[in-house]
């Protein structure tokens, strides 16, 4: 029988014993909405990291301190939008769904690194985001 399987993506109610998992509780997030979300969060990211700066190639990957910030500039945007996005996904989803805004938490941090990255460039200390991507793509 088809109800037999227990397939992540149906809803099989005689599987939802459990109220902390239970797909009819009010906080519960379906998994294709969520998959939804991360999609749309995804795509500004990869046209950020792909798209745009595949042709900005040449000039990221200069030993210059334009590059450094410009390289570094552009994940901290990507990223950011990337965890933005997911808080927009989630809070439009449901308006009523509590702590939404831990999706945003992750901003600091990719904030903080940004900043600690241009303060630790003058000594050395600071890396091109782009360097280390090309190298891990294009290097093995």
């Amino acid at each position: 029988h088809s109800k037999d399987l227990n397939m992540p993506f149906q809803n099989n109610n005689n599987n939802n014993n459990n109220t902390s998992s239970n797909i009819n509780s009010p906080d519960a997030v379906e998994w294709m909405y969520a998959f939804d979300i991360h999609a749309n969060s995804y795509f500004p990211l990869f046209i950020i990291l792909y798209v745009l700066q595949y042709p900005l190639l040449q000039l990221l990957l200069t030993n210059t301190f334009f590059a450094f910030f410009l390289s570094n500039l552009l994940y901290t945007i990507a990223f950011t939008y990337y965890f933005y996005i997911t808080h927009l996904g989630y809070r439009m989803y449901k308006p009523d769904l509590i702590n939404t805004q831990v999706f945003l938490f992750p901003i600091a941090l990719v904030v903080f690194v940004f900043i600690l990255n241009l303060v630790g460039y003058p000594f050395g200390l600071g890396w091109n985001a782009s360097r280390i991507m090309a190298h891990l793509y294009f290097e093995q």
